[in-house]
Formats: structure tokens, C-alpha cells, sequence
């Protein structure tokens, strides 16, 4: 492409793909922009587990399940807990869910996405104040899939041609003409400069501990002309005759910045020890740039952060965590080894709920204490590097690691895993939960005797009978083995100490950031919105040019970068499965008010 685009997409993540895509199809000419290497085209996207919240689709239908705009829309609105002034989030959060099945689903699977037959049901709430009814629909083959779709549909384009991907290229800023964004400075990255790789000791970098095996989308390569490429010099300008998207993500790959953004009122002081399971690219650069130039960027400490998270077993980055799907038959513990109560925290009903209970503690840790058996059928990872068989769409290993559980997995993690312990009894399972705390925060907090009273009154109570239960995570079990989605993954209300099921295992979970919840205000056409009285733009606002709120011409965001909608269509919480969504969503709606074509405005349901 020797002349300049129509369009510069700042991001090579799922948004900025789907964008980028549209775009061609609109007759657009694209300028893509990325840090990453080949290999790592799809950002986050590519290694999520590739859940997607959707309203009355195919799938719920045929599972007959009766879902609609106006259960799934109170059910949103009631988590948001919007505040009155986000009036662009709650926008937003109405097209979203009466659009998501259309307009994200639908358009997925033009490209030939699947998703799995059975429903899943993600954040149901401590007290069914979460999903009313199974949404969380999995991708067939996960996250990997939807990045491969889209860019197949994007190699496959006629218009191929038409868009220049450069990658190992940072944008440092925006470049401004009058009141309109016309380009962005662009700085060419080396390879030895990616945050991949892990510092060694002496602060040396050394490659990867694991190799990532997932090969680059086919026909990726580093600029139109790789030679043109390294004779590119360091910095330089380019410019967009018509618009340059935002498309590069959050602020969790910035643990500095989430530590300074962290939510206090709410979960207390930032972790001193915090888990990054973002992509390290999210660092909050464009967010800062987009500000500068009077944009207005919201609720950067709105963020969906986990409480079950532990190290990765082979970290390919800086404190690379792995956000688990952990056990709901294992018994959550304090730091001293009490059950969490009355209310006991499940982390898969209430992920934000089970964040605050660990955050009430300033060392901010639990433990997840289960046995072999239970942690066989019903520990998971979210991500798609440990889902091998889902992954790569092999359909025969994957039922059969679902009916007979993932024994595999769990010795995985143990072998390496430093959050990982294992004993024959529950005096050596303290000892051993001892020694890793005793490593990590100097302390050896667990008295066997109150870990032994602890798992002792559950399995007390389990072994009274199911007519004498008088426990509510049991009451949530049997909830969760009424839905044929979780009936095969739960065990059967099974004792934490039983000879038949040994040995014990102990999990130590930890916080890890991930999601960002706020972001880049836009529009319903992702035009960013200026900020309110932006003192940069007090010049024309005392000629009566400048207005706060209005649009900052040829300037949009998307996906992450702008909280998947709005600057945080999500509000203060999640129902699981609407960010990669957000980013179809609003990748595809950025690309038509660009194309002059903007989607129609559905009208929300009406609530009572």
C-alpha cells in the first residue's frame, strides 16, 4: 500500500481483526498496527476460553431453554449497578444484549464458527442474582477458533490487498489537525524487546520456559514488504484520509497501573502480590494518549479481576498467572484455614463476591481444599492451552475427558505448579500448605487441628444424608447437578477425606488481573467522545466550538480499549462470556459508521 489508508487499526486483537475485516468488505483501505509477533495475531482472544453471552439463540432454544431481551437485560442491569451518570454504559448494555445473538453470533457463524451444543451457565450469583437462565455459549475449538475465523475471512477477502499489517509497531501518539485525529506516530519494535520473554536472574532475558506451538495464522507476515520493513526507520508518521480505530485493549498487562487504579472502597489496598492474566500489551498506553488529546477515558477501576487464579506451572511472561475453573465440591479456606461463612464462597457463582471475601484479609490469598477424585472431574483451566482436545476440535477426547474426568490436568499441576500441594492426610496437607506460604509471605499460618475441625464438619454433614443437609454450598451443588451442563462435571456431594478418593489436594488461589471493565467513552457509532471540559480544547469551547461529550472527529474505539462499549458497557460487574462479544460487537459497529452504514438502533425491551 504506497499511498495513504483510509483507515489506521491500532491493535491486532480480536476487535481490531474484526474491524479490519469489515473494513475490506466496506472498500476501505486498512493500515494494521500491532507489538506482536505472527504468532500472536488475536491478542487475548487467542488464548481465551471462547465463552460468548447470547440471548435466545439456537443453541438455548434447543436445549429448551426459555431465555429473552428483557430477563437478560434486568438480569445486566441488576449486576452493573450503573451509577446515573453512565448513560453511555447502559446504552450500550441494552444494544448489546438484544443484539449479541444477530449481530455477534450470527456474524460468527457466517465465517463458520460453532459453538458447543450445551449451554453452559456461568455467574449464576451467590443468591440467583446472576444469570437467570444457561447464556455462556463455548466456542467450538475456543478462543483459537474465533481469532482463525476472522482472519481467514480476512485472508480469504478479495480485497486482500488493500490492508498493510505491520507488527513489532508501537504507536507512541496521535497526530491531530485542527480538532481531528489524522494519523498516529508509530515506533518499529525489536524482537528481543517483547515483554515475552521472562527476566532471568541479573535481570537478563531468557526465552520462554514453554514454546507456544500455536502456529501463526496462515499468511501472516511482519508488513506488506518484509524488506521495506527492516529498512523502516524507528519512528515515523502515517495518516489516515478517514479514521484511526482504538483497538488496543485494557490496562491489565500494566500491574502498575492496575495497582494505582485498584478499586479500594471496594476490595481494600492493591495486592502486593498480583498475578498478570492479561495480555502484556494491554498496558494502558493508548488510554493515557487518548486522554491527552481530550478524550475522555472512564472507570479505569472498574475491573474484572479473579480470585482463583495460581502461577503458571511454565510462565512465558512476567507473573503469568492462570485464571482456574476451580472445583465447586472443594472447601474454600482463609489463610488460617477457616471455611469462609456463613455465606461459603464458590468462586463459579460469583466471581466478583469471591474476590472481595479474599480481599477482606490484607494478605489477600485462599485455599481450596478437595481430594484427587473430586479435582479429576471438576478443576479446569479457562484458557485454551490447557483445553488441548476443545482446542483443536477433537470431539471423541473431549467427551471422554468429560465422562471420565481430566486425571491428566491435576497431575500437571501438581508436578508443576508451586500452588499445587498434595498429602495423604490432613496434618501432612497443613505442613505442605505451610511450606508454601512460609516461602512466599513468611508466615505459617494453618494449625492442622483447624483444618481437620474445618473439613471434618463437611464431611460430617455430608455424611448425615441428603435429607439432613443444612449447608448452602451443598444446596448450591444440587443445584448444579440439576442442569445436565453441570451434572457430568460435579461429583456427587463427595467427601473431602475418603480412602477411596485420595490423596488430598490443597490449592492456594491468589488475585490476578485480567479484564477492564472502564475505558475510552464512545458513542453508539464507537466515536470517542471528548471529555467534559477539556481544558485542552478550552480555546474553541470559548468560541462555542469545543463541546464536552461531542465527538472527536476521525477518532474511534473499540474491544477492551473502550470497556467493550461506551467506556464500560458492564458496569461494576460481569455475567461472564460478553467480552469477546464486546469486541465482535463493536469491532463490526466502528467499521459501518466509518462506511457511513451504521447498524440499526434496536429498542430495549421495556422493564417493569
Amino acid at each position: 500500500m504506497s499511498e495513504s489508508p483510509d483507515v489506521i487499526v491500532v491493535g491486532a486483537g480480536l476487535a481490531g481483526l474484526v474491524s479490519t475485516l469489515e473494513l475490506l468488505r466496506s472498500g476501505h483501505s486498512v493500515l494494521l498496527l500491532d507489538r506482536c509477533e505472527p504468532k500472536e495475531i488475536g491478542g487475548l482472544a487467542r488464548e481465551a476460553f471462547g465463552g460468548m453471552f447470547m440471548v435466545d439463540s439456537p443453541e438455548q432454544r434447543r436445549s429448551r431453554i426459555p431465555d429473552n431481551e428483557g430477563l437478560a437485560l434486568e438480569d445486566w442491569l441488576r449486576i452493573a449497578e450503573f451509577d446515573p451518570e453512565d448513560t453511555w454504559p447502559r446504552r450500550w448494555a441494552e444494544q448489546y444484549v438484544t443484539r449479541a445473538r444477530d449481530d455477534v453470533g450470527g456474524w460468527l457463524r457466517q465465517l463458520g464458527v460453532k459453538f458447543f451444543p450445551v449451554v453452559n451457565w456461568a455467574e449464576r450469583g451467590n443468591f440467583g442474582d446472576g444469570n437467570s437462565v444457561p447464556r455462556f455459549h463455548l466456542t467450538w475449538g475456543t478462543g483459537k477458533a474465533l481469532v482463525q475465523a476472522v482472519w481467514g475471512g480476512i485472508e480469504a477477502h478479495p480485497r486482500r490487498s488493500a490492508l498493510d499489517l505491520r507488527l513489532r509497531s508501537r504507536v507512541t501518539g496521535l497526530i491531530s489537525e485542527g480538532d481531528r485525529i489524522v494519523g498516529c506516530r508509530v515506533s518499529a519494535e525489536h524482537a528481543d524487546s517483547s515483554p515475552s520473554a521472562v527476566p532471568a536472574k541479573g535481570g537478563v532475558k531468557r526465552p520462554p520456559q514453554i514454546e507456544d506451538t500455536t502456529p501463526a495464522p496462515e499468511g501472516t507476515h511482519w508488513g506488506e514488504n518484509p524488506a521495506e520493513e527492516l529498512n523502516k526507520p524507528d519512528q515515523y508518521e502515517v495518516r489516515a484520509a478517514k479514521a484511526v480505530v482504538i483497538a488496543a485493549g485494557g490496562i491489565g498487562g500494566n500491574l502498575e497501573l492496575v495497582r494505582r487504579e485498584w478499586p479500594t472502597s471496594r476490595l481494600g489496598p492493591a495486592p502486593e502480590k498480583l498475578l498478570m492474566g492479561s495480555h502484556y500489551y494491554a498496558d494502558g498506553a493508548m488510554h493515557e494518549e487518548v486522554g491527552r488529546i481530550g478524550g475522555n477515558v472512564t472507570h479505569l477501576s472498574r475491573m474484572w479481576n479473579y480470585a482463583d487464579a495460581v502461577r503458571h506451572p511454565k510462565p512465558q511472561r512476567p507473573a503469568h498467572g492462570l485464571k482456574l475453573i476451580p472445583p465447586r465440591s472443594g472447601v474454600m479456606l482463609d489463610p488460617d484455614g477457616r471455611r469462609y461463612g456463613p455465606v461459603p464462597v464458590m468462586p463459579t457463582f460469583d466471581a466478583y463476591s469471591a474476590l472481595e471475601r479474599m480481599c477482606e484479609d490484607e494478605r489477600k490469598y485462599s485455599w481450596l481444599v478437595c481430594n484427587f477424585k473430586i479435582a479429576k472431574r471438576e478443576l479446569d483451566v479457562s484458557g485454551s492451552q490447557h483445553n488441548p482436545y476443545l482446542r483443536e476440535r477433537r470431539l471423541a477426547p473431549f467427551l471422554l475427558s468429560v465422562l471420565l474426568g481430566k486425571a491428566g490436568l491435576v497431575e500437571h499441576f501438581l508436578e508443576g505448579s508451586p500452588d499445587f500441594v498434595s498429602a495423604g492426610s490432613l496434618e501432612e496437607l497443613a505442613a505442605k500448605m505451610n511450606d508454601v506460604t512460609a516461602e512466599l509471605h513468611g508466615e505459617r499460618a494453618i494449625d492442622p487441628q483447624v483444618l481437620q475441625r474445618e473439613i471434618g464438619r463437611y464431611d460430617a454433614t455430608i455424611s448425615r444424608g441428603k435429607g439432613l443437609f443444612n449447608d448452602d454450598q451443598l444446596r448450591r451443588i444440587g443445584q448444579l447437578r440439576n442442569w445436565r451442563g453441570d451434572r457430568l462435571r460435579t461429583a456427587r456431594f463427595q467427601r473431602i477425606v475418603d480412602p477411596k478418593a485420595m490423596p488430598l489436594v490443597a490449592i492456594r488461589l491468589q488475585p490476578m488481573a485480567r479484564k477492564s471493565l472502564g475505558g475510552i467513552q464512545t458513542d453508539l457509532g464507537c466515536r470517542v467522545l471528548r471529555a467534559p471540559g477539556d481544558a485542552a480544547h478550552d480555546a474553541q469551547a470559548s468560541a462555542g466550538t469545543g463541546r464536552g461529550g461531542e465527538p472527536i472527529p476521525g477518532l474511534y474505539a473499540i474491544g477492551e480499549a473502550a470497556g467493550f462499549g461506551g467506556g464500560g458497557v458492564h458496569g461494576k460487574r460481569s455475567l461472564e462470556g460478553t467480552f469477546l462479544g464486546g469486541c465482535v460487537f463493536t469491532g463490526r459497529l466502528a467499521a459501518a459508521t466509518i462506511a457511513g452504514a451504521e447498524l440499526p438502533v434496536r429498542i430495549p425491551p421495556r422493564l417493569g
